[in-house]
């Protein structure tokens, strides 16, 4: 059997709207790409139709009807569909009947006449007829006419089997009746609205009743192909066996009211419906018997006239009038006496048929397993369970259900996914946040490290010359007997000293020292400090305050260089409080990260925005000439780079600053190691 419906994989954008109307469930998620399950697939078609994105592929009949026509050797019979007044609602049928004769169509039938012989078989059925066949238990008897009603029942309620009506559509009605008018070798080509007649088309038991089936869009698309426009065919009509009454079969109790059988809105003896969620729930009934009717007649779709290949651009209830119109006009025309003769002349024909089993059968997954695959989407309770339909499945439950059969995929869950790419978005901004810290700072490396070697060029020629001028200065100023020249050569050493130490400053900043790493507690180098501070006069209005938690874990750092950088921060923050202040002083853990975290803060005048990128460059500052060389901040961030660590601040004017300082616990550096760039 060759496939009827499949899924163009590269047209399909996870939308599940396919899986949401499907009422066989008949749609395997793979990879994000719904597939059809042939074996699962009743061909009612509703995946087709509500595809906006032409997702779905049908089995193409124009290739092999072009060829029929092409080849010529055997007479080729166009069987028109009931319905066809609504899938050409402004043509005139003349004009259609001729269009279908310029493809090269030998014959043009009517299907409803195939209509009319099996309304003649469930007359014979019902109670008024000449053989009351009822089953005698309380189940009804189902009609036959729609595929996709006796598929649904063959695969998934295989317990109502016995009593679907033993007796073929009217498709496979017409065309046995063809055969027996026009010769067994005609072929015959059924044109509808309908999927599942492909389907029907390929049953083993009527496949000498149809040889190829046409959708109404693919007769548009052959009249493309032979560039005929129907609006200029030349008007024909249909050849016989002309109908009767069967052609309001399209509509919703057509079957009831062509056939002549009693039905009162009072009289529960005979139940229409007529859609999928009608229809399904019917079937249940009908299996759990609880409908007292004798007769259920149902399609899947609201009647023909809203199949998966009828006209949708006019509505529903002008698609109706559209049937009753012509049959109605069609009726006032019709030679009884010829009916008659027709139908006497196929009498004979084999009209009933028998269906069987065909159930998938799926292996039903535990409770536990089931609240195993609803905790993998984050559905924990009850309340968690939102029931939105999202993923196509009218439940959270039936979702877990095709997740274990294999037809579903976790990432279906909308709200799933929503909650996922919140925490994704979040991890992203947070990711992007220390993407752009991490840009800054290899920035600012950079720009140190091109400042380092400079710097470190600088001082070592500086520093042979200012040997020189110390030396000199030392042996004259114990030559020098005259107190004021002493004096002049007192001030040239004490300047030469200063520059002494600003070239200690930039050998330091260059890096050229080595790390004397040592395991101990970052809170007694905090304590070392505080003391020292305590007297320095720039302290005098600071109030030190310490917020240390306890129990910290010992680092391996250098202390004097951690020191050195704990002091440089504490100097300058006293010097932003001229007026005095408060500098507290915090150190706390971070297991997660298994780091120490170490913070400055102060509220003095704060820093201003724009200096905020230029405070740990080298030489850059905002004392007064002679109160600082711009060497500080810049010396600390080296020492924190080299202990691995990381250094920033936050500030606001007037309102204060906060440095922070991590360091790691273990700093994975070898002892004394060499304090590189």
């Amino acid at each position: 059997m060759n496939a009827v419906i499949w899924t163009i994989e590269e047209r399909c954008k996870q939308c599940y709207t396919c899986i949401r109307e499907c009422p066989a469930k008949a749609i395997k998620v793979e990879k994000g790409q719904a597939k059809v399950i042939e074996s699962r697939c009743i061909g009612c078609g509703h995946c087709v139709r509500v595809c906006s994105q032409g997702a779905k592929a049908i089995l193409d009949a124009v290739p092999t009807t072009l060829k029929y026509l092409a080849e010529n050797d055997e007479p080729v019979i166009a069987m028109l569909a009931p319905s066809f007044p609504s899938a050409f609602p402004d043509l005139e049928p003349e004009k259609l009947v001729g269009a279908l004769r310029e493809c090269g169509f030998d014959k043009v039938v009517e299907v409803a006449f195939g209509a009319d012989l099996v309304n003649q078989e469930y007359v014979k059925m019902s109670p008024q007829g000449e053989k009351h066949q009822w089953p005698e238990t309380r189940r009804p008897v189902i009609t036959t006419s729609c595929p996709a009603i006796y598929n649904y029942v063959e695969k998934y309620v295989p317990e109502l089997i016995d009593h679907l009506a033993p007796i073929v559509s009217p498709m496979v009605a017409m065309g046995r009746a063809v055969h027996r008018i026009y010769g067994k070798d005609v072929r015959n080509i059924f044109i509808g609205p309908c999927t599942a007649k492909k389907f029907e088309a390929q049953d083993p038991k009527v496949t000498d009743s149809v040889d190829q089936v046409l959708t109404f869009r693919e007769l548009e698309e052959m009249f493309q192909k032979l560039s005929i426009e129907p609006r200029d065919a030349l008007a024909s009509w249909f050849d016989p066996p002309h109908p009767f009454l069967g052609r309001i079969y399209p509509v919703c109790g057509g079957l009831v009211r062509s056939s002549g059988l009693p039905y009162d809105i009072m009289d529960n003896d005979i139940i229409m419906a007529e859609g999928k969620q009608q229809a399904m729930r019917l079937l249940e009934c009908a299996k759990e018997c609880s409908v007292k009717a004798s007769l259920v007649d149902i399609l899947f779709c609201e009647g023909c006239i809203a199949g998966p290949f009828i006209n949708h651009t006019s509505n529903y209830f002008t698609r109706k009038q559209k049937i009753i119109e012509y049959a109605e006009s069609r009726r006032e025309r019709t030679n009884y006496a010829e009916w008659s003769q027709y139908l006497e002349k196929c009498k004979n024909i084999l009209l009933h048929r028998d269906f069987t089993e065909k159930t998938v059968k799926l292996t039903e997954p535990s409770e536990s397993e089931i609240q195993r695959i609803l905790a993998g989407i984050n559905k924990y309770t009850l309340s968690d369970e939102l029931n939105c339909g999202a993923c196509g499945y009218n439940s959270c439950q039936d979702y877990a259900r095709a997740v274990h059969f294999g037809l579903a995929e976790r990432e279906m869950c909308m709200p799933f996914l929503i909650e996922n790419l919140r925490h994704t978005q979040g991890e992203l901004q947070e990711s992007l946040e220390e993407l752009a810290e991490t840009q800054d700072m290899l920035i600012q490396h950079e720009k140190l490290a091109s400042i380092g070697q400079l710097a470190a060029g600088v001082a070592h020629e500086v520093n042979n010359p200012l040997g020189s001028i110390m030396l000199y200065a030392h042996l004259l100023l114990q030559k020098m007997q005259d107190e004021k020249s002493a004096k002049d050569l007192k001030f040239i050493v004490e300047e030469a000293k200063r520059c002494q130490k600003i070239v200690s400053g930039l050998l330091n900043f260059s890096r050229q020292g080595k790390l004397n790493l040592r395991k101990l507690d970052i809170a007694d180098t905090i304590k070392k400090m505080v003391k020292l501070t305590e007297k320095h006069p720039l302290f005098k209005n600071v109030e030190l305050r310490t917020e240390i938690e306890p129990d910290l874990p010992e680092v391996e750092i250098d202390p004097e260089q951690i020191y050195q950088v704990f002091l440089n921060l504490a100097v300058n923050a006293a010097e932003a409080m001229p007026k005095g202040g408060i500098l507290t002083l915090c150190a706390r853990s971070d297991e997660a990260k298994d780091r120490l975290i170490l913070e400055f803060r102060d509220n003095g005048h704060g820093i201003a925005p724009e200096n905020m990128k230029k405070l740990f460059t080298p030489f850059f500052t905002t004392k007064q000439i002679g109160k600082g060389t711009g060497l500080g901040l810049a010396i600390a961030y080296g020492i924190v780079k080299m202990h691995r660590g990381a250094i920033s601040v936050k500030s606001e004017p007037e309102k204060g600053s906060t440095f922070t300082i991590t360091l790691p616990v273990k700093s994975n550096l070898a002892p004394n190691s060499a304090l590189l760039q």
